[in-house]
């Protein structure tokens, strides 16, 4: 009886588990995280001790950003009352279909949407054209890298389209 409870605080002890070691994104790689209002210019914001702003550069910005963001807020409303996801059946005794569970996949969107997602490009293209008017040379072309990573076009610039991996939906095989 005696060896059976040492036994199994032996066991109790030895298989603990510790929690996984928290990771810290490396110099150079992107933070995680969107920036904190939604938009492009939210990066600039974010990102402000690496682009050198002064104190008036990033009181314009925050400005402009909010102004982006409260323009896009409507729109967003629109969005979520046009683009609901299909509501489930209700019906006793019956499976539930089979859905693609994928981020936004089951979403069902028409030429309202589009326009409204078009409008939204719109703004958020003035407000970098407003935004490149705030920062100078040097702190253009670090903006410009900046928003080039993460996907977003320059005023001026033409968006890449994403590069596709040809090894992309290849399964590993050992």
């Amino acid at each position: 009886m005696l060896r059976t409870l040492f036994l199994a605080a032996g066991l109790l002890v030895t298989g603990c588990h510790k929690d996984p070691k928290v990771m810290t994104p490396k110099e150079g790689e992107l933070p995680p995280l969107p920036p904190a209002s939604g938009t492009a210019i939210g990066y600039l914001v974010d990102n402000a001790t690496q682009l050198r702003l002064d104190d008036a550069q990033l009181k314009r910005l925050k400005e402009i950003d909010e102004s982006l963001a409260a323009r896009n807020d409507a729109l967003d409303t629109q969005l979520r009352s046009i683009e609901k996801p299909d509501e489930e059946p209700g019906q006793k005794g019956q499976p539930a279909p089979r859905h693609n569970h994928a981020p936004g996949a089951q979403v069902k969107t028409n030429k309202n949407a589009a326009r409204i997602k078009e409008v939204k490009s719109a703004n958020e293209r003035e407000a970098l054209r407003g935004a490149w008017e705030v920062l100078d040379a040097s702190q253009q072309e670090a903006a410009k890298k900046l928003l080039d990573d993460r996907g977003i076009a320059a005023p001026g610039e033409k968006s890449k389209e994403p590069t596709r991996n040809p090894d992309d939906g290849v399964p590993f095989e050992p």
